[in-house]
């Protein structure tokens, strides 16, 4: 090899090391990452789906309302973000479930697509695919609006719905991804509403994600005062009221020795709050 194609392959080979470097492993297959660039300030976790270590769980239908730093301490969660849409009751708008089955009144539609977890596996489908019945091996799920990525592309604004003031307009953001195999699931939370952040579009946030991140699949959560990541009980971004927002429903990552069914939370078995 001449010194040339030697300096071109060591350049690329730091690169590729940095690139590794920036990931920050926070748990068994669960790693996190802070990203800036230009006006994008974004907190990043992967979770690998085959480690049997870890579960996805989303909120029981009596933690409705919880701010997303407390329910992260009420479920021993490694990292938790903001989940669905909801009215002034705090009802999320789509289909939730939690440990203890589909909340009282929640239906999956064409107005939501959903975020569907089992054991190592999620799978986010489109409005346009309606639950009626859940399969059996879905055990939770959260719903977001609308699909940003799919097939391995990021819509362009004028494919994606919703009105200039939502869609194209910059606003703090939350959304979850999937690689193209199907092993890894990324929470993604995008800071908004500052004078260096201001936050981003729904096609940004879709371009993002795929270029950034490499998923093949990616879904909108509830946005704005609501987008929050804690991590090991801290939070990591800076949610645009200035203060944490009660929030709907939530997903997160636990240990899977932390997992209660249906019963207690893991603070309230182990004694704590």
């Amino acid at each position: 090899m001449n010194r040339k194609l030697t300096l071109h392959f060591i350049s690329l080979l730091l690169i590729a090391t940095a690139a590794l470097a920036q990931w920050e492993p926070i748990g068994p297959g669960v790693d996190y990452r802070e990203i800036q660039q230009s006006s994008i300030s974004a907190f990043v976790t992967r979770v690998d789906l085959t480690n049997d270590q870890i579960k996805i769980i989303s909120s029981r239908e009596t933690e409705k309302g919880m701010r997303t730093s407390d329910w992260a301490e009420r479920t021993n969660a490694i990292v938790a973000i903001n989940a669905d849409f909801f009215d002034n009751k705090h009802k999320p708008t789509g289909l939730a479930i939690g440990p203890c089955g589909i909340w009282e009144g929640t239906r999956d539609t064409r107005r939501e697509g959903v975020v569907a977890v089992g054991k190592g596996r999620v799978e986010i489908r489109p409005q346009s695919e309606v639950m009626t019945d859940p399969p059996d091996w879905v055990e939770q799920a959260v719903s977001g609006w609308p699909l940003l990525v799919d097939d391995c592309r990021a819509f362009s604004s004028s494919k994606l719905p919703g009105s200039d003031a939502f869609t194209r307009a910059p606003h703090p953001r939350t959304a979850v991804g999937l690689s193209r195999d199907g092993r890894y699931f990324y929470m993604v939370v995008v800071d908004g509403r500052q004078e260096k952040y201001p936050g981003v579009t729904l096609s940004r946030l879709g371009a993002f994600m795929r270029e950034e991140l490499g998923v093949c699949t990616a879904m909108n959560l509830d946005g704005g005062g609501s987008s929050t990541m804690v991590v090991h009980g801290e939070i990591r971004n800076r949610p645009s009221d200035g203060s944490e927002r009660s929030v709907a429903n939530h997903l997160g990552v636990i240990f899977t020795n932390d997992d209660v069914g249906c019963g207690s939370s893991a603070v309230q078995a182990s004694g704590g709050k």
